[in-house]
Order: C-alpha cells, then structure tokens, then sequence
C-alpha cells in the first residue's frame, strides 16, 4: 500500500509525455508505479471523484472563444487517462477500469477492485485513487480533500501481506464527513478502524 506524500517520481514516463502531465496525473501514476513495480501484469481500477477537470475546463474555455481544441489537452482529459499512460508505460495489455461515483468515489472504487480480484487471482489488481479539489466555478466543495491525494493498493488474494474489512450501513446523515479517501487514509497509515459518514450511508475500514 502507498499513498502519496513526496515529490512524485514518474520517471518511468517517457520524457515527452511527462512534461504534459498534470500534478494529479503525477500524483496517482507515481503510486500506481510504486505499489506494483514488482508485478509482471496488473489489472487496473483508477477511480476520481473530479478527474482531470481542469483539463475539461480548458476546452470548455476554448469552445467559448470558437479556438482549436487542443488533442493533447482532450486525450488527457479523460477520467481513464492515467489508467492508460500506466499501462501504456508497462506495456501491459491488462483490463483497466475508471470510476466516478461522487462522494463515494473511494469506496466505489474499492468494491469495484475486490469484485475484480474475487472473480480471478491472476493478474493481481492495482486499485488507484486520484483526487484534488474542483477548481473554479465548479469548486471547492466542503466535502473535497484540501489537496492532491493518491492512494494505491494492491490486491492480490494469492500473496496477502494484510487484510482489510471494509463495512457499509445504510444511514442517514445531516452532516456528511469530509473527503471519504482522507478518511481512509487515517486507517492506511494507522492501522486504526476508520469511518466516513456520508448522506445515506456509514463506512468502516479496518486494516489488519
């Protein structure tokens, strides 16, 4: 398990394409590269609450002075992109998977990757979260990490160095938590159980 906190290391890009590289798109392919650099294939499962929506916003504002939509800038732009450039660099012609799910992206994201991995040890599957707060005018939102955050971890039921139990309830929430993948985090750098609240529904993640 890895989650972002230094500079990110992406010099596994080629050159070109790093330069273009968004600081979220740094961030969650320097955790991708450091949680399964050891593995042959993997499966990847990248979820994003917002993804690239700078990038989006760009053309957005192209569009509205009539100006050439950048390629490069709309090839980025998708919620898959860092799912691609990784497999692109590993040369990995494994499944990849991209999820948006509001503020249960995490957790989305999470059940999505387990169901993948229950339904077939082999390859082992690479979970990525990506997230930064929604820039202007769609952002922030109270519910928003307060900065770039990427999680990555591996699931592979053939080799377990550690379990995780994760719990759902369905509640509801007058005032939802704050940023269910900083909630997690806490259990991921901790060990400790941790819990979101979100509006019709209570998690808990407990690592072991």
């Amino acid at each position: 398990m890895q989650a972002a906190g230094v500079t990110p290391d992406v010099s596994f890009i080629d050159p070109m394409l790093r330069r273009r590289l968004s600081p979220l798109a740094r961030a969650a392919l320097h955790v991708a590269n450091a949680c399964a650099s050891g593995c042959e294939a993997v499966r990847f499962v990248y979820a994003s609450r917002h993804g690239e929506l700078g990038r989006t916003i760009e053309l957005l504002q192209s569009l509205a002075v009539v100006e050439p939509l950048s390629p490069t800038t709309f090839g980025l732009s998708v919620l898959n992109a860092s799912a691609g450039l990784y497999s692109i660099a590993r040369g990995d012609h494994s499944p990849a998977t991209a999820i948006a799910a509001g503020p249960e992206t995490f957790a989305a994201g999470l059940l999505e990757a387990y169901a993948r991995a229950s339904l077939d040890n082999t390859p082992p599957t690479l979970y990525v979260y990506a997230d930064a707060p929604a820039p202007p005018p769609f952002g922030p939102l109270a519910d928003d990490a307060p900065g770039i955050l990427a999680i990555a971890l591996l699931i592979d039921p053939l080799q377990p160095v550690q379990q995780l139990t994760a719990q759902c309830t369905l509640e509801e929430n007058a005032k939802p938590s704050p940023s269910q993948a900083s909630a997690f985090l806490g259990c991921l750098q901790n060990g400790k159980t941790a819990t979101w609240a979100g509006a019709q529904r209570r998690w808990q993640w407990s690592l072991r």
